[in-house]
């Protein structure tokens, strides 16, 4: 009889962990730049990071496969970066519609 030298293909058990504080320090360098890329900026990188940290606490279903946080991680890079441009070109939408209203109140002469 040989034994099989092909890799498990059973998940880890239900009770195995990830601990985020250590894979978002393993990631930190590559996940700036996928992050960097997107919203150029290093205070928004900043900004960004910090909601890509909050996220992989805060998610909904937890990963129990530590192969497959680094490409969740890039996911939810991604995504967060994408909501960052949203809302900054949101927050440029309405400074500039508030200039145009400012720019046409009559001016008053006191």
């Amino acid at each position: 009889m040989v034994a099989s030298h092909a890799k498990s293909t059973e998940p880890p058990p239900a009770s195995a962990t990830i601990d985020w504080d250590d894979q978002l320090r393993r990631h930190d360098r590559w996940l700036r730049a996928v992050v960097a890329a997107r919203v150029g900026e290093r205070q928004a990188v900043e900004e960004v990071m910090q909601e890509v940290a909050l996220a992989a606490v805060k998610q909904q279903a937890p990963i129990q496969d530590p192969t497959k946080v680094a490409p969740w991680l890039y996911r939810l890079a991604v995504r967060q970066a994408l909501l960052y441009r949203r809302k900054m070109g949101r927050r440029r939408k309405l400074a500039r519609r508030y200039a145009e209203h400012v720019a046409a109140q009559p001016k008053s002469e006191d």
